[in-house]
């Protein structure tokens, strides 16, 4: 990963802390506890394993938005609804 773009997710980390949650990083460390709602958060246009980042929200069991979710969130002081930012998940096989 290039700096900038190592950078750019630790800010993102940062605010994501800020507001209360946690980052996981490592779907295998995924665990839900009573009272939170799993959200993945991916950038899509960085992602460079072809578009796995959809097996993560099958795996998660979780709904996974783009960055700007987080973005907006923040800028608006108020969880955002997570609707306008989804990204379709691939439905899985047989």
């Amino acid at each position: 990963m290039s700096g900038s773009k190592r950078t750019w997710q630790n800010q993102l980390e940062w605010m994501v802390r800020l507001c209360g949650a946690s980052v996981v990083k490592e779907p295998s460390s995924f665990t839900l506890s009573q009272g939170t709602q799993p959200i993945v958060v991916v950038q899509p246009d960085a992602w460079t394993e072809g578009g796995g980042f959809h097996v993560i929200g099958q795996m998660c069991e979780a709904p996974v938005v783009t960055r700007e979710w987080v973005l907006d969130s923040v800028a608006l002081y108020q969880c955002q609804e997570l609707d306008t930012y989804l990204i379709p998940q691939v439905p899985s096989c047989c």
